[in-house]
């Protein structure tokens, strides 16, 4: 999620449906790629994780940061309406099945709650607090593999922004939508990065 006005152009490109911009969901045109895209992550984290309620769940988890994506890239908002409710069934799913590994879980939580909030404030507004929120409920759902997931968006963010300057399609002083990316890091790090389980 974007938090300044700038980057305009930026974001323009990273946006797939024209006019997205102020809805709150997004339109059809999102939906085309978002479909395929929990679909297939849907198949691979069943494959990878095995039959199970647990793979259900992570499963669960890859249609949320798709649908977290979606809606960034086209309202340029990351609502609190899905970010928080995950973080709290994460929670609530391992306080009952997984005591072991709730300490974990919410230590990682808090700790890529606080890391995204002092960068959001040394960036003045560069980094919104949809991504700090983002960034805390996969700590919540991710434990210890979140350090990963985040590395992974923060790259994949990087890749693309250094793609824009090279092409000369963004300035220094544009911004990208990091949402997506984080979300990215997170689908990745449920099929390889082994998160602890949720029940």
């Amino acid at each position: 999620m974007k938090a300044s006005t700038t980057g305009t152009a930026a974001r323009r490109l990273l946006t797939p449906a024209p006019g997205g911009a102020g809805r709150r969901w997004p339109g059809l045109g999102s939906l085309r790629w978002a479909l395929p895209a929990g679909i297939a992550l849907v198949i691979a984290t069943i494959v990878r994780l095995g039959p199970g309620v647990d793979a259900a769940m992570f499963a669960a988890v890859q249609l949320v940061l798709v649908a977290l994506a979606a809606v960034d890239l086209a309202t340029r908002r990351l609502p609190n309406v899905i970010t928080i409710p995950t973080a709290l069934v994460a929670i609530a799913l391992r306080a009952a099945f997984e005591r072991s590994e709730l300490a974990g879980a919410a230590v990682a939580g808090l700790g890529a709650l606080l890391a995204f909030a002092v960068c959001s404030f040394l960036l003045r507004g560069g980094l919104g607090m949809g991504d700090v929120k983002l960034a805390a409920m996969l700590g919540f759902v991710l434990g210890s593999a979140v350090v990963p997931a985040l590395m992974t968006g923060i790259l994949a963010g990087g890749v693309a922004s250094i793609a824009l300057l090279a092409t000369r399609r963004a300035s220094w002083r544009s911004a990208i939508a990091y949402g997506p990316y984080l979300a990215l890091g997170g689908a990745i790090a449920i099929l390889a990065f082994h998160p602890p389980p949720l029940v």
